[in-house]
């Protein structure tokens, strides 16, 4: 902390200085934005003084600055390369800053290659309205969040939604179970994928990257917006999608590479009138892939369409619509080792391309997602936004597999496993926008209200030890022929059969008070309740579990913009929560569980949006935990506490033109700390207490071979621990991964090549993940 806090001093300091002495007192200066024909701000835009050479580009979010400008009266141009010059006359005088806004006659979409082109920071996107559910720029949100955009994404040949996810500071994700199902692990708690434009979409199969706009991991115990079902103490994980934009423009991408990777998308984008007020946006993508263990395949497709209307000036409406179809084998196979194990290399790095089953154990994923959005503007500060989102998964058919050591022995026991699944969650929201003024204090305000329905449709598990097989030999094959009749049925011998409802509502409000330009407040309250109609037993219809629980969820947090628009301090105070159906020995229901998080840092945008920091430390202390009863294991006890603390820090910079750079590290110290035999230890599966990443790339921006560039990257993730006793530990490891690119107007050729060292490294569960792999991949624009 004291270290931070030097460093937060000394940037502080020299930037004011800096500050203080750019601006020649008989001079003045011009200040604007620039936006897009669709009032879109637009970064990257050059702007100048006609006829002079004193000119610069637009930040992050459309700004710009021109300063040392003699008084007279001047013409602000904004060029866009193969656009028209955007102009207005201004008049500057002395010591005053004269604002002139510039707006171009083209969409943002329509520009988007131009900018990228033009090798600005174009890592460095942080505007979003899903992490306070209000427009709230970067400095003025006194929360921490990373943002992993589709250009790093695709510089990157990103296939695998885990592997974007690596580009966020202190963050990992390579927990890989089922059919590709992931999960995150933010600040030492496991996070699943649970958030879809800012909604519940209850994600159990792998995500395909064909259909996002961007990866948005929101930091710390954010139950106030986003309510107790779908997200960790450690925060959250926002896919947000791609939406219609008014240009035609169509985008085919094949990729091929290792392990028979063959892979096919479309991107098709279209107006379906000349107002340009009903756009459609068409996504297919068809996945195939064999496993780099001796057995293992995936055959996924994917479609979407998302459809947006403007009604008029006021009403607008956004239809989206996702449909899904995985099918293959267990995504990953892997053994649990013996007891007396202390080395988890050496003992397992032997078995890292077993599977010891065959690619007759096939399950079929079918799923859905709907989302709707209507916004109604009010008036010119007021705004609402409905929104109905639901989804859900009808697995009748999977099949999944488990490998036992025998302690002692070099053979395993298999287990097969029957899983029949069928949810879906309904979720409705309404959210008020607002800004009014108290005296000279500015509101922005939300209130919003929320329901969303849990519901798991009658659903079996069947389970049975098939034989036992030596670990080192040759496997005996799996013909499902003969197994599939070995299945239990539920009304026989399966080992649960049941159905589940679960209502969660919410009420919440935010107040941004802005006191001055520079000092804002954040003051946010959720009430949630949560209705729990229980889990019914099928086979005896016996109901447990059914609740009714409520709890309050307060968030504050403070911004003060040392320099404005370029440098803030910040501090925020989280608040989580989480309910379980769980009882304990006398029948009584347990207390909600309870994250407090402290956090403070520093956030800088600086020199033209070149760099971009953010630094921050924080402390999440999670109390009222759960823990086995030590008195009767079958029952639970509820005085636990567990503290997690550490800082992260980001950098995203482009120092000059063509050249970016991404940089991330997160230190993370989890312990348990009370009422536990494993107090003082690091919970299993946090993740590394030391966690690294960096990405650098680089291309030419101008002769014949305009558009090469290369890329290069290393992950880093320390030691972890297996167990919650500490007995034994994952290893670290350091991935390195590099591409290279050839990017024109109407073609994109991209090479990776991942894992490059051939590091054996392990996920969370011990499941093995793969060495040197390749993919080639050809962009045809149209």
């Amino acid at each position: 902390m004291r270290v931070i806090a030097l460093a937060t001093a000394c940037l502080s300091f020299v930037l004011l200085s800096m500050n203080a002495q750019a601006q020649n007192p008989a001079h003045g200066a011009i200040k604007g934005h620039v936006t897009a024909e669709d009032g879109a701000p637009v970064p990257g835009v050059g702007v100048r003084l006609k006829d002079s050479r004193k000119q610069t580009i637009t930040g992050e979010s459309g700004t710009y600055t021109l300063r040392n400008i003699a008084p007279g009266t001047y013409v602000v141009e904004a060029f866009v390369a193969g656009h028209d010059v955007t102009s207005r006359s201004v008049t500057v005088a002395a010591g005053q800053t004269v604002e002139a806004d510039l707006r171009l006659s083209v969409s943002r979409q329509t520009l988007q290659e131009v900018i990228v082109a033009g090798g600005r920071n174009k890592f460095a996107k942080k505007e979003t309205d899903y992490v306070a559910r209000m427009p709230l720029k970067n400095l003025e949100n006194p929360q921490v969040y990373n943002i992993v955009g589709a250009e790093l994404m695709q510089e990157q040949v990103i296939l695998d939604y885990k592997d974007a996810i690596k580009n966020a500071a202190g963050v990992n994700s390579t927990e890989t179970v089922s059919n590709g199902r992931t999960s995150t692990i933010i600040r030492g708690f496991r996070t699943q994928n649970y958030i879809r434009n800012g909604m519940m979409a209850n994600q159990l199969v792998m995500v395909d990257v064909s259909n996002l706009e961007r990866i948005e991991v929101i930091k710390g115990p954010s139950g106030t917006l986003f309510g107790t079902g779908a997200v960790s103490y450690g925060g959250l994980v926002n896919r947000v999608t791609k939406k219609p934009f008014e240009t035609f423009k169509t985008d085919i991408s094949l990729t091929a590479g290792s392990y028979n990777l063959n892979r096919i998308t479309i991107d098709l984008n279209a107006p379906l009138n000349n107002e340009k007020t009903a756009l459609l946006r068409v996504n297919f993508g068809r996945h195939g892939v064999e496993s780099f263990q001796e057995a293992g395949f995936k055959r996924n497709y994917f479609l979407s369409a998302a459809f947006s209307y403007k009604a008029n000036d006021r009403l607008s409406f956004l239809v989206d619509l996702e449909m899904f179809r995985n099918q293959g084998t267990p995504s990953i196979a892997y053994l649990n080792p013996a007891a007396g194990v202390t080395d988890y290399k050496e003992a397992m790095g032997r078995y890292y391309n077993r599977t010891y089953y065959t690619n007759d154990l096939v399950s079929t994923f079918p799923g859905y997602n709907v989302f709707a959005q209507m916004n109604y503007k009010i008036s010119s500060n007021w705004n609402t936004t409905t929104v109905f989102s639901t989804g859900g998964v009808n697995a009748r058919n999977q099949y999944q597999f488990a490998g036992t050591w025998r302690p002692g022995t070099d053979s395993i026991t298999r287990t097969l496993q029957k899983y029949s699944h069928n949810y879906n969650t309904v979720q409705i929201q309404q959210n008020l926008n607002g800004t009014f003024h108290t005296g000279p204090i500015k509101h922005r305000v939300l209130a919003g209200v929320d329901y969303l329905a849990d519901i798991t449709q009658p659903t079996y598990t069947s389970r049975f030890i098939l034989d036992t097989v030596s670990a080192s030999a040759p496997t005996p094959f799996l013909m499902m022929e003969k197994i599939y009749p070995l299945f239990p049925t539920p009304t026989a011998a399966a080992r649960n059969f049941y159905k589940s409802h679960l209502d969660r509502y919410g009420i919440y409000a935010s107040d941004v008070i802005n006191f001055t330009e520079r000092l804002l407040l954040m003051l946010s309250l959720r009430w949630d309740r949560v209705d729990n109609q229980g889990t019914t037993n099928m086979l005896n219809g016996v109901v447990t579990g059914n609740y009714s629980k409520s709890s309050f969820s307060p968030k504050l947090g403070a911004v003060y913009q040392v320099i404005k628009d370029q440098l803030s301090v910040f501090a925020n105070y989280q608040n989580g929560f989480s309910y379980s159906a769980q009882t304990d020995r006398q029948g009584d229901l347990f207390q909600p569980e309870q994250a407090n998080q402290w956090e403070g840092g520093v956030k800088a945008d600086l020199f033209q949006s070149k760099l971009n920091v953010t630094l921050s430390a924080y402390d999440i202390s999670v109390t009222d935990k759960l823990r086995a009863d030590p008195e009767d294991p079958a029952f639970m006890i509820q005085d636990g506490t567990q503290q997690n603390k550490g800082f992260e820090v980001e950098v995203i910079a482009n120092p000059f033109p063509g050249l970016n750079v991404l940089a991330g590290y997160g230190f993370n110290e989890s312990e348990i700390t009370k009422a536990n035999a494993n107090v003082g230890k690091r919970p299993a599966r946090s993740g590394g207490k030391h966690m690294a990443n960096t990405w650098i790339s680089y291309r030419l921006m101008n002769g014949k071979l305009q558009g090469l560039g290369i890329g290069g990257g290393v992950f880093y993730n320390s030691e972890t621990p297996f167990d919650d006793a500490n007995t034994l530990f994952f290893p670290s490891y350091a991935l390195v991964n590099g591409t290279v690119f050839y990017d024109r107007p109407g073609y994109r050729i991209g090479v990776k090549l991942d894992n490059i060292s051939n590091t054996m490294y392990w996920g969370p569960w011990g499941e093995p993940q793969p060495p040197r792999n390749y993919a080639v991949n050809l962009v045809i624009k149209l």
